[in-house]
């Protein structure tokens, strides 16, 4: 599938208009702006061939390619990890977005963020098995930063975490 980002100077209105791999108009969102119903097929053509550039300005929208590589890395490391392949639903699809802006925002673009989902894939088996046990996009999306954090420090047991609370506790009364 290919989006197309149709801008109306006159109106200021952005229109992305989704072809199938076919080249068949699937749907039609505004994006901004008000969407006019009338003469729509002039200005977004029913075929991708009949795209017509001299009087629109179109951007073609780039897939995710952290996503497209990710999800590659997924399905790779659960095939490895559990002899079995990953049922993928829409739920986990928004969750790998989700977790690829979150790391596109910790390292600050797509390829470091890439490199730091290889690294919670290569480096899973390091978890407290409460998160190994848990291999769901879903869930490693809730839990994103505890699995960074984990990753980054290690187990804290639970006598020094205890004591780290209660020193950070006490700290916070003393200001």
């Amino acid at each position: 599938m290919t989006d197309y980002l149709f801008y109306d100077e006159a109106t200021k209105t952005e229109i992305i208009a989704t072809y199938t791999k076919g080249g068949k108009l699937k749907k039609v969102t505004t994006k901004k702006g008000v969407l006019q119903l009338d003469g729509l097929e002039y200005f977004i053509p029913c075929s991708e061939d009949k795209i017509d550039t001299q009087f629109l300005k179109i951007i073609v929208v780039s897939p995710d390619e952290f996503f497209k590589h990710a999800q590659k890395v997924w399905f790779e490391f659960y095939t490895y990890d559990t002899g079995l392949d990953y049922l993928f639903g829409a739920k986990d699809g928004n969750a790998l977005k989700a977790i690829g802006k979150q790391l596109t925002k910790l390292t600050g673009s797509t390829e470091t963020a890439l490199d730091a989902f290889k690294y919670i894939t290569k480096h899973w088996n390091q978890l407290d098995p409460f998160y190994r046990n848990n291999k769901d996009l879903t869930f490693i999306n809730s839990q994103l930063n505890k699995i960074l954090n984990l990753l980054k420090n290690g187990k804290q047991t639970g006598t020094a975490a205890q004591s780290h609370t209660a020193d950070d506790l006490r700290r916070g009364f003393q200001s």
